[in-house]
């Protein structure tokens, strides 16, 4: 969920994507809200989190937001890299000091502060807030960002950083996929497929590593997609105005369809059970169908409509004022869970039911995710960009003593 940031030109932003990648930050982090309300039984009672009337499907599914992130990587980096890799114009060092300046300056301290605050919450309460199995090799791989890598991985320290470490092991593949000139519609349809059968055939479906591969392909189909139809005028007009007039609707009943009252006393059973729910009303809203057929639809839809809008509130101007959303995504991502311990450690005196109780207010939410975008934004701004150039100031004369790469 690397955002790209400031490293782009103005005229090389994506405004739309900056705003639609922070919109997700959001979400998946109001679906983390729910950690404050885990009851000894590791389970939660979504009637207590605040106005769950209206955010319980985020609070249920707001997770596969993170396939949302993977797909606007993976049409980002098709955009941006994958013909300059194939060139030649970026190799291998200036590509690897760019992403390792952007991701690992945060990373590494938001990953150091929550073993020592798991540290310190154990000593409190005799276990691990949320994520366990913190052990001396999970801390060393979470190091390196291989957290992931390996069958049966937990989501270890500080937790949502799965995702990161399985976008690094993406890096790699495309890289190399475009140094070799593999970087084609076909190529990315092919790792698309092999992704879904790996993910629902080999492995269980909730595996998180493999839910990584499959959107970020789509995302660069998605892309691919965007330049075929940009050379057919005509069917790129139809194609917008279809897409125009269907995504509101698909997004709208996507998430009504999170509301198991919706679906029927039998099929909430089902869902409550685990069960994937029948008929064609239910392959319709699926989350198989909302990661990989709604998000990528949308992102042709944005890649088509871009700095093209006549929706005053949709133009270029008024978006770029919208897209530190964007630029604060990964800091968001990393920082809220940090945040959250840090809260569960100065409360440790309250009993479960006051914290629970405080915790229920919609303002107590409302605070929460200010504070975490505060945070994100000062880290962004005065954090995260200036080390990230003095890395790259630092780093690229000293590799470029060694073996050429490129």
């Amino acid at each position: 969920m690397a955002g790209q940031g400031q490293s782009l030109k103005p005229e090389r932003r994506f405004y739309e994507l900056d705003v639609l990648r922070g919109l997700a930050a959001i979400v998946v982090v109001t679906f983390h809200y729910k950690h404050f309300f885990l009851t000894d039984a590791g389970g939660f009672d979504y009637s207590d989190m605040p106005l769950h009337q209206l955010l319980m499907p985020v609070y249920v599914y707001g997770q596969f937001f993170v396939e949302l992130f993977f797909a606007i990587s993976g049409y980002v980096f098709f955009w941006l890299y994958s013909e300059a890799i194939a060139a030649r114009k970026i190799g291998l060092r200036s590509f690897a000091i760019a992403r390792f300046a952007r991701l690992y300056p945060l990373y590494l301290v938001t990953l150091i502060f929550v073993a020592l605050a798991q540290g310190a919450f154990r000593s409190l309460y005799g276990h691990d807030y949320i994520y366990n199995d913190n052990t001396a090799v999970n801390f060393a791989l979470n190091l390196i960002m291989a957290q992931q890598w390996l069958p049966d991985a937990n989501q270890t320290f500080n937790g949502p950083g799965w995702s990161i470490s399985v976008e690094v092991f993406l890096y790699i593949v495309f890289f190399a996929l475009c140094r070799f000139r593999l970087q084609s519609a076909w190529t990315a349809l092919v790792l698309i497929v092999a992704g879904l059968l790996f993910k629902y055939i080999h492995f269980d479906a909730t595996n998180d590593f493999v839910r990584g591969l499959p959107s970020f392909f789509l995302g660069g189909l998605a892309w691919c997609a965007v330049e075929a139809l940009k050379r057919r005028e005509t069917f790129r007009h139809y194609v917008v105005w279809g897409l125009g007039a269907a995504l509101p609707l698909m997004w709208v009943l996507a998430y009504l369809g999170g509301y198991d009252s919706l679906w029927g006393a039998d099929q909430a059973a089902r869902a409550a059970q685990g069960l994937p729910r029948q008929g064609v009303h239910a392959a319709l809203l699926s989350i198989a169908s909302f990661a990989y057929i709604l998000m990528p639809l949308t992102l042709v839809f944005f890649g088509l409509k871009r700095e093209t809008w006549r929706e005053a509130w949709m133009q270029i101007d008024h978006l770029k004022r919208w897209s530190w959303i964007g630029d604060i995504s990964y800091s968001l991502y990393l920082i809220h869970f940090p945040l959250q311990i840090t809260l569960m450690l100065f409360l440790s005196r309250l009993p479960f039911a006051a914290r629970a109780s405080l915790f229920a207010s919609p303002l107590a939410y409302l605070a929460f995710m200010a504070t975490a975008m505060a945070l994100a934004w000062l880290s962004y701004r005065y954090f995260e960009m200036p080390l990230r150039k003095q890395i790259r100031d630092w780093l690229a004369p000293r590799l470029a003593r060694l073996a050429p790469l490129r």
